[in-house]
């Protein structure tokens, strides 16, 4: 698929074609293989297991062990919540960088290290003597997170499949969309059982012992459609800050990281406030858990859906996308009772795909090239937003005395994300495009 070149010519035409033939490999590629050679047919799979256990034990399980940590440790919740900031906040501030790096070595090195980094981080999160090492161990985990949640393993399969990326990616999000649905129950049940500090050495064994060994194992060739619109030089195009800056420059790629932006504020307010929230809405505890529980499976059916529906660029099923959001989150601001659980469906439907979309966007709309460090230049205002989104969501609580003021400012988040991505849309030729034909 190739993305509409805009009329007159903008900054994605200086950056998004190069003079490589198809199956050239540019310089030094980030590959290990033969840019012919197919890609492995375990790689897929390999990466889904270990986006399972990356979410799982570096992100989700992060709630489980706030009780148990602040009776054993005696710091407050602020604290505790403030690490887990601290640690967003290094992996928001590391994806650009991360990015380029993938554009210039296999990735293979990139998230093996990430997994080693992982283990490390978490055996100083079971030690835990005083609350500086408490802090200081969130820069190996954001590093870890940086290097192996979702966007690195994006990276692989654009790099393998080339311009058919999109089904395995789909299947790839489809395999971790069941992260938080395995690790969250089954923390819960180590950290009663075993405690949390032994919880927390066992995930380190996981990293070090499945992770780690994957990663470091991925080897695959760049795919001719990918090695073609690479630069002749990639070690000096990927590192220059040249292709940051004319990507700056580009409107439609504003839109996008606004776009973006906006849904992970929303999803990162959700996954802060969600109990609270409901709890202030009078439901019981038991539905509370229904209704989290609920978001996550969601995610899976709203990505198998899209999967279905027969469109030529899946990009623009944003704008549905985003239009169900925002029924959904008005769902959440003005429901109660088993309308918190309809909102809870709807919004998870629609986050599950927003995930496959910002795997889409950066190829379809701004650059082939690069995609790596572009990728990372996008993810960047995403990832610090989603660090402060919990903050930002307190601070509006306690202004309005509730959450009805933080829930109807969700419902906007989403209305400025569908707007945003119509203008991109609008930018690249495609709102309003056609159904595709049946092959």
């Amino acid at each position: 698929m190739t993305p509409p070149t805009p009329a007159g010519g903008t900054a994605s035409q200086t950056i998004a074609h190069s003079g490589n033939s198809p199956g050239q490999i540019p310089g030094n590629p980030p590959g290990d293989l033969p840019v012919h050679s197919a890609p492995p047919r375990h790689l897929v799979w390999a990466l889904g297991l270990t986006e399972v256990l990356s979410w799982g034990t570096l992100f989700f399980c992060f709630t489980v062990f706030l009780g148990p940590m602040g009776r054993d440790l005696g710091y407050s919740r602020p604290f505790l919540t403030g690490g887990f900031s601290l640690g967003l906040l290094v992996w928001a501030l590391c994806s650009f960088q991360v990015g380029r790096l993938l554009d210039r070595v296999p990735a293979r090195h990139v998230m093996g290290i990430g997994s080693l980094l992982a283990a490390a981080g978490l055996l100083l999160w079971a030690w835990t003597p005083s609350p500086a090492v408490f802090l200081l161990m969130w820069i190996p985990l954001g590093l870890a997170m940086a290097s192996t949640l979702y966007d690195p393993a994006f990276v692989v399969l654009r790099q393998a499949y080339g311009d058919g990326y999109q089904k395995p990616i789909l299947n790839l999000t489809l395999i971790a969309g069941f992260s938080s649905t395995v690790f969250v129950p089954l923390g819960q049940w180590l950290a009663v059982h075993l405690g949390w500090r032994p919880t927390l050495v066992a995930f380190a064994a996981l990293n070090l012992l499945v992770c780690a060994p994957l990663h470091f194992r991925l080897r695959y060739a760049l795919h001719p459609t990918y090695a073609s619109v690479q630069p002749a030089a990639p070690l000096a195009g990927a590192a220059s800050p040249g292709i940051a800056r004319l990507t700056l420059r580009q409107p439609v790629f504003w839109a996008v990281a606004l776009a973006f932006t906006a849904v992970s504020t929303i999803a990162s307010l959700l996954g802060a406030h969600l109990i609270p929230m409901l709890t202030e809405k009078g439901l019981p505890l038991g539905e509370q858990l229904a209704v989290a529980a609920l978001i996550g499976p969601a995610q899976v059916v709203g990505r198998m859906m899209m999967m279905r529906i027969p469109v030529r660029h899946p990009v623009s099923l944003a704008l549905p996308v985003y239009a169900v959001m925002s029924l959904g989150l008005a769902a959440f601001a003005l429901g109660q009772g088993a309308w918190l659980m309809a909102a809870a469906v709807i919004f998870g439907c629609a986050n599950g795909v927003n995930t496959m979309l910002r795997a889409m966007a950066m190829p379809e709309l701004i650059s082939r090239q690069h995609y790596a460090t572009l990728n990372g230049l996008m993810m960047t205002p995403v990832l610090l937003m989603q660090a402060a989104a919990p903050f930002l969501g307190a601070l509006l609580w306690r202004a309005a005395g509730g959450y009805w003021l933080m829930l109807w400012t969700m419902a906007g988040l989403a209305v400025a994300a569908f707007v945003a991505f119509a203008f991109a849309l609008h930018r690249r030729g495609l709102l309003g495009s056609a159904p595709a034909t049946a092959a």
